[in-house]
């Protein structure tokens, strides 16, 4: 028996076509939403070529929108809305293609215009009174003007709010989407997807940093350190791409393969003969609660389980920053809780709260290359190491030195009574069967 499938209308057909008014703008200020602002939008791009004309787009952003709404309520709120579809359309002229997208977010779009961002943000700020509250607005903006005959409004959408972003982030008002904004998020959109190959080892390797005893000159351990080969772009740094790893949330799968890998040639090595004592990094992201694959504890114990690895000859780096974390640090201690190492890397970058080094279950501190470069001419720099080093000492800690280049710097930390030390003067990071050719000491 034949089957009949039911008949799908096309949108023209619907009485609530997808181009229909009311889905085209936004219910409480009447501006286009975002849909109807995409749709004119490329309409008027499609049109500028015959006409000669160019066309900027403008993406502001309300800042601290939520504590406007919690002071003014809802009825207030919507006058605020009102205000600024007013403003916007005063100070953008009637020609102008406006829209508010979502809560806080607006966007216009000119077409052969001149216009004064600064001048115009700061007259869309204007300090508004509502009953009987003045509120001070403050916006963040972004700007993007066609400089390809193939953008198209998605495009152009997505390049301001990149531009706010950067402005965000430096601290500045108003952001410019350049050419070199757009190689740098067609780079940043290349590693992301790279990223989800990544997943399960593709193209990464691991290297590994000795670490030397200052006094005796040997090896006693080494650093993991995460290597990536990009498909297109070639090697790509980790502190490129690990921040991006861990936005993305890649980092999970990645930090777990990394841990299983590192771990895997500590055991090839003890084969050979060498229990050399590793660090491993994790990222603040492994430790948080949203991870929701294995913990790197369970990661750890399972690992050391099947490869009959000691866990005291093993180290977990964390950064300064998550001293302050407390659910990060009751994953710490839970790690130092069951025999593994742990060591505060880059100590001293931050803004460093001592206090919170009293219930730090750290047995190292790794003093930051930072303190380092300058160590022999700054005599203010060679105190805060001889400061760190003390202090660590008190703790119960060993102090390793980051980033040493020159023999001159050894001297000085050397007498500063460091422990070990890593960095170029002694070794780059070597592949693992250069590790087996070292003077090791344990």
């Amino acid at each position: 028996m034949e089957r009949l499938l039911p008949t799908v209308k096309q949108p023209e057909d619907c009485t609530c076509a997808y181009n229909a008014p009311q889905l085209l703008h936004d219910p409480l200020t009447g501006l286009y939403n975002k849909h109807g602002f995409v749709t004119e939008g490329n309409r008027l791009l499609r049109q500028m070529p015959l006409q000669g004309r160019g066309a900027i787009v403008i993406y502001l952003e309300l800042n601290d929108y939520d504590g406007l709404i919690s002071r003014l309520g809802y009825d207030a709120s919507l006058i605020l809305l009102s205000t600024m579809r007013d403003r916007m359309r005063a100070v953008f002229g009637k020609e102008a293609l406006l829209a508010r997208f979502d809560s806080e977010r607006f966007a216009a779009m000119l077409t052969d215009g001149q216009i004064g961002i600064e001048e115009t943000v700061r007259a869309l700020e204007t300090p508004l009174r509502i009953e009987m509250a003045i509120c001070h607005l403050s916006l963040s903006c972004g700007v993007a003007s066609v400089t390809d005959p193939a953008d198209n409004m998605d495009m152009l959408i997505m390049a301001a709010r990149s531009a706010k972003q950067d402005a965000q982030r430096t601290q500045r008002q108003v952001g410019w989407y350049a050419d070199d904004m757009r190689r740098r998020l067609a780079r940043q959109r290349a590693i992301e997807d790279g990223l989800w190959f990544a997943r399960d080892g593709s193209g990464l390797s691991l290297v590994y940093q000795p670490k030397i005893d200052i006094r005796a000159g040997k090896v006693i351990g080494v650093e993991a350190l995460l290597r990536w080969q990009h498909p297109e772009l070639g090697r790509v740094s980790p502190a490129e791409f690990i921040p991006l790893a861990e936005r993305t949330r890649a980092i999970f799968p990645i930090g777990e393969w990394l841990t299983r890998t590192a771990l895997n040639q500590k055991s090839a090595w003890q084969r050979h003969g060498q229990d050399i004592s590793m660090s491993i990094n994790v990222s603040p992201q492994q430790l948080g609660a949203e991870n929701d694959g294995p913990c790197v504890l369970e990661t750890l114990i399972r690992e050391c389980r099947r490869l009959d690895l000691r866990h005291e000859r093993l180290e977990v780096e964390i950064t300064e920053g998550l001293l302050s974390n407390d659910t990060v640090m009751g994953q710490v201690r839970q790690i130092a809780k069951a025999g593994f190492g742990i060591a505060v890397d880059d100590f001293g970058r931050e803004h460093s709260a001592l206090s919170l080094l009293v219930d730090c279950p750290a047995t190292t501190l790794k003093i930051d290359k930072s303190f380092v470069d300058n160590v022999v001419e700054n005599e203010r720099q060679l105190a805060i190491v001889h400061f760190i080093v003390d202090l660590a000492r008190r703790l119960g800690m060993e102090t390793v030195v980051e980033g040493i280049e020159h023999l001159n710097q050894l001297v000085a930390l050397a007498d500063a009574g460091c422990d070990y030390g890593q960095g170029y003067f002694y070794y780059r990071p070597l592949d693992p069967d250069q590790i087996l050719e070292l003077r090791h000491g344990h």
